[in-house]
């Protein structure tokens, strides 16, 4: 039984087959993107070149979920510590809630909120200031440094964290290798609160 959840380790082999299979489709669902997006000049619109960098934090994310539960016994391993950078820019996560005694995945990639945020800001600028795809496509790079900038910083910086008391942030998360329940607040500090 896992101490953190709860779970049997039964229990938490299927979460995590759901998980890598529920990835599997996801993976193809981003390669199709990226692949339409490619072939077709047709979809080149401001908004579908926003949907087109999203899907590439997308594959990063199925790539950290598709390695499941390969590192979480040697959290110390560069396996589990890039996992756990993957997730924590990408970021699919599992949510502790004690009280119900259940993990539950949800998928609030702070990659995802920004490049949403993104889009409504072409919204906004479309409707109120009248900009046009000219205009939308200069707020490219700054949208880029942006929505996988700031996340990048934030990862990074988490892997060279460690205290004698905690061990390292990044390691065993039930399902894969995260930000470990030692440092449980960090999850909310800074993922959670900043999406939400």
């Amino acid at each position: 039984m896992d101490a953190n959840t709860g779970l049997q380790n039964s229990q938490i082999d299927v979460v995590s087959v759901l998980e890598r299979t529920c990835s599997v489709f996801s993976l193809l669902g981003s390669l199709l993107v990226i692949t339409t997006f490619s072939i077709s000049k047709a979809f080149h619109k401001p908004i579908n070149r926003l949907v087109f960098y999203a899907s590439f934090g997308n594959l990063m994310t199925n790539v950290a979920t598709l390695m499941a539960r390969a590192f979480i016994n040697d959290v110390d391993s560069a396996g589990c510590q890039f996992q756990a950078f993957l997730i924590q820019m990408y970021a699919p996560s599992v949510v502790s809630r004690p009280s119900l005694r259940l993990t539950c995945l949800a998928r609030f990639m702070p990659a995802d909120a920004f490049w949403t945020l993104s889009m409504a800001v072409n919204v906004y600028l479309t409707f109120y200031f009248k900009f046009d795809a000219q205009r939308l496509r200069k707020m490219e790079i700054p949208y880029l440094v942006l929505c996988y900038g700031t996340p990048f910083i934030v990862a990074l910086v988490l892997v060279f964290i460690s205290t004698p008391e905690k061990g390292k942030m990044y390691g065993n998360a039930t399902l894969w290798c995260w930000i470990a329940p030692e440092w449980d607040i960090y999850r909310i500090a800074i993922f959670y609160g900043p999406v939400w």
